[in-house]
């Protein structure tokens, strides 16, 4: 019908035809090439080639004879406005240019006779093209390139002659190569034949508009016909703009044309055509505003010319193809780059089309009843659809007036549409509308369009594809909770599962529909059970009368091969059974029964049957392994407040019910059902959480497996009164915590202190507070309270990591007591029933901090695995791992138990094999580290000035206080400082100190020692510079200062890399203001082969630096490196400061190594070790050391030398020697002047001289001597030497030189002295 669907010649894109003579494709193959190369799929897809269509035309093809031309109009009335050949005749048949192809070369010898032919087959294609303005020229096919204009004379004088022969112009004649270039070749032919076929449409153009304005007023449908002509022929000239003004042109004509029933079906014809047409064009055009406004315009126009009333079908029809057509306008549109919205996109007028179809059935289905009651008796022959129509479009081949004929092409036409498939015309619509919805986002009106589609499915019988469908669509509307549209969805649903024998979606259906929600009877829900149970006994739902026979044995089939049980979410099922699942304890024993309890409620109005409930528990940690619990007892309340009251009271009079198979749960009545097992059937330190509830209805052949998460929702909306609300009158505890039984008790006692008994677990009786650089003893009791037998029971004790440089570990009380670690493990062995045993170590810290030591006890225990029977009205539960269907966790379950809050306990446990466990818990020791000393050290001349340079060679002081601050008494047996190898100590010292060793906080005592060091920085000595110094000499000087290295104890103590030597004078903090406040203690590195002073500051951050010389080497650990690899740190302390240092004479050596906790470290030399032996006051404790590395100053070259030497003890009246050296350090003369005075003349007698002028040679030294007489006692002021450069010896010197020289003497000697009274025998 032309209301069905529009012609495939109106759907392309018009291209020019051209036509291929003498071209034997299937013999030939350069003919074959050829063809290719003008016409093939490849090259036709280049973007640079014409838009030209090709066909080869046969030896005896027939053109289509041309019409004969008329003189005038005036009385020509045509049949019809356009024809349905026309079209086709100028898209296929009739080309625009002919093409002649001919084998012919230049030097042919035929060169005659293939003239002749050749002329005579052009004379036969003019003679077919008579009357007609089809352009026609000639090819010929050659094997060599032509050569260039005017060089190839015969080509010129032969082709002369064949254009003379054949009747043809110079331009109709080309030459074509089949070389490799034969692409380049066709490319410039098909250039000139485009050229030719322009010519041909734009004089079919003229000739059109000259027929055009011959016509009159009364030819309207003429004017149509010319100017769709018109616009044809422009786009086949690629004239798009003009095609599109004359299909407008065209268009408006039509409405100068009265409709009636007799011309509308070709008024609406022509409409669409142009309608679309003028579409097409504004797409290409990029105007689809315009496009649309037509489209819409064109619908809104013809939507009520339905023409006659019985063949309505064929308006709605037309309509569809209409809103079809566009919207693959709309579509090719998109693909080329047009953006759509969503509210005009081409899944609008899809779905308007899939409507108009329907409306197109339902015409149909009115109009074949209407015409059978009518037309009862009249024989309706078969005739062939093309037979009922013209050569016209929308014209039938009935004569008007003739009722009777008319009503049987009527009755004819009907006939043929019931033949039509409407519903997949339906459904192929609305499936291309839902792609074009989803596109869009349109997703609410793409399931309207998939229930729409499911319907029709149901409509044409595909049961099985529209229970797919409203299968899916079902979840949405029911999380939608639209119970209206949800209650049809369903039922229909339901209706597709019965008829197409699905019994899966028959029983999850039928469950759902029970619900309350859904609209209906509870006459029709009885129905819907009784149906159920019928599918669960293994029979069809329906009587055999009701059910076709081809569906009683799908559903025979279906219930024979069913797999049982099915499984239905009740937690998307909602409002049909509600379950809550909950553990009557939090947490439970080893040896405690495991009880849960189980809230079922009916929801519906007619009571349900169910076969049992179980409950799965999961364990948090491992969700994979599941344990199902089935309910066996049960109470029945027929309110919550009852429940309530129930649980209150406590009422162990009444027993609980047993569970029967099939019971029937009456509507609105609660069954708290219970469930219980041994807790010793899961392993302890387990968080056990209920994970899905179960509920069985069916028999054993066909069941369901109603389930539902743990998680209960509590209701948006609360009720006023508590009896409404399920958790307001029950605790819910979704878990339950197995707890570990731990068969270790520990008592701890901190200090030297007695040990106080009768202590609970985990506490500690502090005797003494500990103290840094001492020994602190740590003594704790293990204990078994129970009636088992342990194993291998230890005590495994670590410092943490951020203390891991200044608190040490030990159980070594040697006298050496040497190795310290970071982490020690105690093995106590084995304990009986109520045995006990104890584990002594001890804590050494270089720092003040509070000490958080972890304490992890650990035994293995033998156990009995063995599977526990339920006694006692409890139930072994199954334990499944790769569970079946319907007691899988689903994933989203699985993540919610991985995720939950595990139970904090510190117990763990590790399962060694299947009868023996190990069982640890981690406990925190805590120990408060007091300080011992505050030390400080400053340096001064010896005219009791602050120092803040040293000069090599010169004597100072050393000033050491030292304030205790330690919380308890202390007695400080010794103090004495080591020097470095270049400093020199003198033999003079001062100490001041009490009477008593007895010391407390805030008391002080101070030494002052006199130094004198003998190297600037530059020239600093380390141990190895002395030693390769001796081997260089012969004579080993260090080598007996130097403890050989023992062998290593232990492979577990890694060897840090050497650092570069020298190092040692550069690795403590800086002298501050003249003060050292740092804390600093000797410990080594490796209890193998290093010494290491170690340098401990409580206020400092961590830094780790080693030394060494060519003979000892320093071994380091990184704190990293002990994590990763477990290794346990262990390190050397020296007792006595002696043993760190590498003695080269009276307290005096190199000290081997520091190990320092300082942040930064300074380029200042260390002087020396300040040592403080000390104990407890209480004298029973051994003996500590504490030690102050002291940094030094810095040290500068000096001009000049001055020592003076003066008798201890001067008396009156007794002559004594004042001796004043003065030593050239430099390498050239020294020229002074001396001068020696006295301010009182009272004090002393003095001889020698008083002025002197001397010179001292490079590096040799000047004695002066002068002796004094005292004449009063007491403090008397000393004769004053000055220096001076002799400026006349050494004019170079200047006041400057001068200054500092007798800033040197200030500095060096002595302002006065104390006199004594005489002696005795002198008086005497």
């Amino acid at each position: 019908m032309d209301s069905t669907a529009l012609p495939s010649e109106l759907l392309v894109t018009p291209q020019p035809l051209v036509g291929f003579c003498g071209l034997d494709t299937s013999r030939v193959a350069v003919h074959k090439a050829v063809w290719e190369a003008f016409s093939g799929s490849l090259q036709r897809k280049a973007a640079d080639r014409a838009a030209v269509q090709y066909k080869l035309l046969p030896p005896n093809y027939e053109f289509p004879v041309a019409k004969p031309k008329r003189a005038s109009y005036e009385w020509y009335h045509p049949k019809g406005i356009l024809k349905r050949n026309w079209m086709l005749k100028h898209l296929h048949v009739l080309p625009s240019v002919v093409v002649l192809f001919q084998d012919m070369e230049w030097n042919d010898l035929q060169w005659t006779e293939k003239q002749v032919q050749c002329a005579s087959i052009v004379q036969a294609l003019k003679n077919a093209l008579q009357e007609r303005n089809t352009r026609l020229c000639l090819v010929l096919l050659q094997k060599a390139a032509p050569l260039p204009p005017g060089e190839d004379l015969l080509a010129a004088e032969r082709a002369a002659s064949l254009t003379n022969a054949c009747g043809i112009t110079s331009k109709m004649l080309f030459i074509l190569p089949h070389t490799e270039h034969l692409t380049g070749y066709a490319l410039r032919l098909e250039s000139a034949f485009l050229d030719m076929a322009q010519s041909y449409y734009a004089l079919m153009s003229k000739r059109i508009r000259n027929h055009r304005d011959q016509l009159t007023a009364a030819h309207t449908s003429l004017k149509i016909r010319h100017q769709f002509k018109l616009g044809f022929v422009a786009e086949m000239r690629q004239d798009f703009s003009t095609g599109q003004k004359h299909y407008f042109q065209a268009y408006a004509n039509l409405d100068e044309i009265r409709i009636n029933d007799g011309n509308c079906l070709e008024i609406k014809t022509l409409a669409g055509f142009l309608n679309y047409k003028i579409c097409r064009l504004m797409f290409k055009l990029k105007t689809p505003r315009d496009a649309i406004n037509q489209f819409i315009i064109h619908v809104e126009k013809y939507k009520l010319r339905v023409g006659f009333k019985d063949l309505a079908f064929e308006h709605h029809a037309w309509l569809s193809t209409q809103h079809s057509v566009f919207a693959e306008l709309f579509c090719e549109a998109i693909k080329n780059g047009l953006p759509a919205l969503q509210t005009q996109h081409p899944g609008i007028y899809y779905h308007k089309a899939a409507e108009y179809v329907m409306k197109r059935r339902d015409s149909a289905q009115e109009a074949y009843a209407a015409m059978q009651s009518s037309a009862e008796g009249t024989p309706v022959t078969n005739q062939n659809p093309l037979s009922l129509y013209t050569e016209f479009f929308g014209i039938r081949a009935v004569k008007t007036g003739d009722l009777v004929a008319e009503q049987q092409a009527n009755l004819h036409l009907c006939d043929q549409e019931r033949g039509f498939n409407h519903s997949a015309g339906i459904i192929a619509l609305l499936s291309q509308a839902m792609a074009q919805f989803k596109i869009y986002k349109c997703l609410r009106f793409r399931k309207k369009l998939a229930i729409d589609m499911a319907e029709e499915y149901l409509k044409s019988g595909d049961h099985a594809k529209a229970l797919t469908l409203y299968s899916l669509m079902l979840p949405d509307y029911r999380q939608e909770k639209w119970s209206t549209i949800f209650t049809d969805v369903l039922l229909k649903t339901l209706r597709c599962a019965l008829l197409s024998a699905s019994v899966a979606d028959y029983i999850a259906c039928s469950v759902e529909a029970l619900s309350l929600r859904h609209h209906g009877e509870q006459s029709e829900r009885l129905l819907l059970l009784e149906n159920l149970w019928q599918v669960f006994q293994g029979v069809p739902p329906m009587p055999k009368t009701q059910l076709t026979p081809e569906a009683q044995a799908m559903w025979n089939n279906a219930l024979t091969s069913v797999k049982s049980p099915i499984q239905i979410d009740l937690d998307k099922v909602s409002d049909v059974v509600e379950m809550c699942a909950t553990f009557e304890r939090v947490q439970l024993n080893n040896d405690d029964l495991l009880q849960l309890q189980l809230i079922v409620r009916v929801l519906t109005d007619v009571p349900l049957r169910v076969r049992n409930f179980h409950v799965i528990l999961a364990d948090a940690a491992n969700p994979q392994n599941s344990y199902k619990l089935e309910a066996l007892k049960y109470f029945c309340f027929p309110s919550l407040t009852q429940l309530r009251g129930q649980k209150e009271e406590e009422q162990q009079q009444q027993q609980p019910k047993n569970f029967e198979k099939n019971m029937r749960l009456e509507p609105d009545t609660y069954y708290q059902l219970f469930c219980s097992t041994e807790a010793q059937q899961f392993h302890e330190n387990t968080q056990l959480r209920i994970v899905r509830l179960e509920a069985h209805m069916g028999t054993d052949q066909v069941a369901a497996l109603l389930t539902c998460s743990s998680n209960y929702s509590r209701q948006l909306f609360r009720h006023h009164t508590r009896s409404r609300d399920l958790d307001d009158n029950v605790t819910i505890n979704p878990i339950c915590y197995i707890a570990p039984t731990f068969h270790l008790d520990t008592q701890t006692h901190l200090g030297h202190g007695p040990e106080n008994g009768g202590s609970n677990e985990e506490t500690a009786v502090v005797a003494t507070r500990m103290l840094v650089n001492e020994y602190y003893p740590v003594v704790t009791t293990v204990s078994n309270p129970y009636n088992v037998y342990l194993q291998n029971v230890g005590v495994h004790i670590s410092v943490p990591v951020g203390l891991r440089n200044s608190v040490f570990l030990t159980t070594d009380i040697s006298p050496g007591r040497q190795k310290l670690h970071a982490q020690i493990q105690i093995d106590v062995g084995e304990l009986s029933a109520h045995g006990s045993n104890t584990a002594t170590f001890y804590i050494f810290s270089l720092a003040e901090a509070e000490i958080k030591l972890q304490q992890r006890l650990s035994y293995t225990l033998d156990v009995d695995r063995g599977s526990a029977g339920g006694g006692g009205g409890a139930t072994s539960a199954r334990v499944s791992t790769a569970p079946s269907s319907s007691e899988s966790t689903p994933d989203h379950e699985v993540k919610s138990v991985a995720q939950s809050l595990a139970a904090i306990s510190p117990v763990q446990i590790e399962y060694l094999d299947e009868t023996r466990l190990r069982k640890s818990r981690e406990d925190t020791l805590t120990v408060r580290c007091y300080g011992d000393f505050k030390f400080t050290a400053r340096f001064y001349t010896l005219d009791r000035k602050p120092l803040n340079q040293v000069y090599r060679g010169e004597n100072f002081l050393l000033r050491a206080n030292t304030e205790v601050v330690a919380v308890d008494d202390v007695e400080i047996l010794d103090s004495f400082f080591i020097c470095d190898h270049n400093l020199v100590q003198s033999n003079y010292s001062f100490k001041r100190k009490k009477y008593t060793q007895k010391y407390r906080a805030g008391e002080q005592l101070e030494s002052v020692i006199v130094l004198r060091t003998n190297a600037t920085l530059r020239d600093w000595t380390t141990a190895r510079d002395l030693d390769h110094r001796g081997k260089m000499e012969g004579k080993p000087v260090a080598s007996k200062f130097i403890r050989p290295p023992a062998k290593p104890s232990s492979g577990e103590e890694p060897i840090a890399p050497t650092p570069p030597a020298g190092m040692s004078a550069y690795m403590s903090k800086s002298l501050v203001a003249n003060k050292i406040p740092t804390t600093m203690t000797i410990i080594n590195s490796n209890s193998a082969v290093s010494n290491v002073l170690q340098v401990a500051n409580a206020n400092a951050g961590v830094m780790s630096s080693s030394l060494h010389s060519d003979d000892v080497n320093v071994a380091e650990e990184a704190l990293g490196n002990q994590e990763q690899q477990g290794l346990k740190t262990t390190r050397l302390i020296y007792n006595k400061a002696l043993e760190a240092v590498q003695g080269t004479g009276h307290c005096r050596g190199f000290i081997k190594g520091i190990y320092t906790l300082e942040a930064n470290s300074s380029s200042v030399p260390i002087f020396g070790v300040f040592c403080i032996r000390w104990r407890r006051a209480n004298g029973k404790n051994e003996e500590n050391e504490s030690k102050f590395v002291i940094s030094g100053l810095d040290i500068a070259e000096p001009p000049l030398n001055i020592y003076c030497t003066i008798e201890e003890k001067m008396f009156v009246k007794m002559p004594m020697a004042f001796k004043v050296v003065l030593k050239n350090p430099t390498t050239h003369v020294l020229h002074l002047i001396a001068n020696l005075s006295i301010s009182k003349t009272d004090n002393f007698i003095c001889s020698g001289h008083k002025q002197l002028d001397i010179s001292i040679m490079a590096y040799e030294e000047k004695e002066l001597v002068y002796n004094l007489y005292p004449l009063q006692v007491g403090w008397q002021e000393l004769p004053v030497l000055s220096l001076e450069y002799n400026t006349k010896a050494d004019p170079q010197k200047n006041d400057s030189q001068n200054a500092l020289l007798d800033e040197l003497v200030q500095r060096a000697l002595p302002k006065r002295v104390f006199v004594l009274p005489p002696l005795k025998q002198q008086n005497k």
